[in-house]
């Protein structure tokens, strides 16, 4: 009598391996109020809870300046701009505590190196890691998303070696704090805007919580490896793209690189050199997850903003079109503030 699940003992084996291990309880499907609430947390990412200088007092620093004879008028003028971007980072942690508990959330942990930052939140039901995106002012984030060049990572396949640097930063932070006894029983969700997405995405498939990854949450990020990296990444991944949102089309697709190379590889001479170099270094870039499309509204007025599961590339070129460029326009769609208040009224419209 043929079986239809098992017809040998090696198949048997197989089943019953898989059946011990269970079924994974702590991942979790999309959300509408998870998916606001992780954009909220993505915004309050950015509140500066670093210091600007690490161990520098500024005042000594622009003493020691006019102690070496710089001219007092430059002196001055840089003066002027430290205290344009200084701030009070002890000030700004405590506004990040503040507005976390009108989410009734507390802040556990904060993590700062070399650029790259991110706070550890908890609630009553789990704890969530959300990675600071790309700031304008920090010549580091500008670099990591510039360095696109790929290689190979040790878990498999090609990933954005400037993201993965990034990455690197505070995992070992990041993987200490969650094995703490105050978080290693509650269930993980990761979470990020922009190059905050991007390290989302790369700490979704290195991180294995005691508690399990819930789920991972990205906003406007771009794509982070190759076919090879995103096709083993266990946790639920839902990748949320806000209308013309044209971060999310960086670095440019596997598809849009062959055609690139291709038509670098007709130039006479070196064509099929720079064509092999551009596919191994920039070729493969794929993203992962399933993707949620918010619709394109009128600036500010998001009552009628849909939720949609699925749309095609020229769905999202034609958004690009109505935007009716330049490009500073649809870099408001990249905006976490739009994100985070579209996505309240599709929670509060689901509910």
């Amino acid at each position: 009598m043929s079986h239809i699940l098992v017809n040998s003992k090696q198949q048997q084996e197989v089943i019953s391996s898989l059946l011990q291990k269970g079924v994974p309880s702590y991942r979790q499907a999309y959300s509408d109020r998870t998916a606001w609430l992780m954009a909220c947390m993505s915004e309050l990412a950015y509140i500066r809870f670093n210091p600007l200088l690490i161990d520098v007092n500024l005042n000594c620093l622009i003493k020691k300046i006019s102690d070496l004879g710089v001219n007092s008028v430059d002196v001055k003028n840089f003066q002027t701009i430290v205290s344009a971007i200084n701030y009070d980072h002890e000030a700004e942690k405590k506004k990040l505590e503040q507005e976390l508990e009108q989410l009734e959330c507390k802040l556990v942990q904060t993590f700062d190196n070399e650029g790259t930052q991110a706070i550890l939140v908890s609630n009553k039901q789990c704890i969530i890691l959300a990675f600071r995106g790309t700031e304008a002012t920090s010549i580091k984030d500008i670099k990591s998303d510039a360095k696109a060049v790929s290689k190979a990572d040790e878990d498999g396949g090609k990933i954005h070696s400037g993201f993965d640097e990034a990455y690197q930063k505070i995992a070992f932070d990041v993987e200490k704090a969650l094995n703490a006894d105050d978080n290693k029983e509650k269930p993980l969700f990761i979470t990020g805007h922009s190059l905050g997405g991007a390290l989302a995405t790369i700490a979704a498939k290195k991180i294995t919580h005691k508690a399990g990854n819930a789920a991972c949450y990205t906003f406007g990020a771009p794509r982070v490896g190759d076919e090879a990296w995103v096709s083993n990444i266990k946790t639920p991944l839902y990748r949320v793209v806000n209308a013309a949102d044209c971060v999310t089309m960086l670095p440019p697709s596997s598809e849009m690189v062959t055609v690139i190379g291709w038509i670098l590889g007709l130039t006479p001479h070196v064509g099929k050199i720079v064509r092999t170099w551009i596919l191994a270094k920039f070729g493969g870039y794929l993203h992962g997850g399933d993707m949620r499309y918010i619709t394109n509204c009128a600036r500010g007025n998001y009552k009628e903003v849909k939720l949609l599961y699925s749309v095609s590339w020229f769905y999202r070129v034609k958004a690009l079109i109505v935007k009716k460029l330049p490009w500073k326009k649809t870099l408001l769609d990249h905006s976490i503030i739009v994100y985070r208040k579209k996505l309240l009224i599709i929670a509060q419209n689901r509910t």
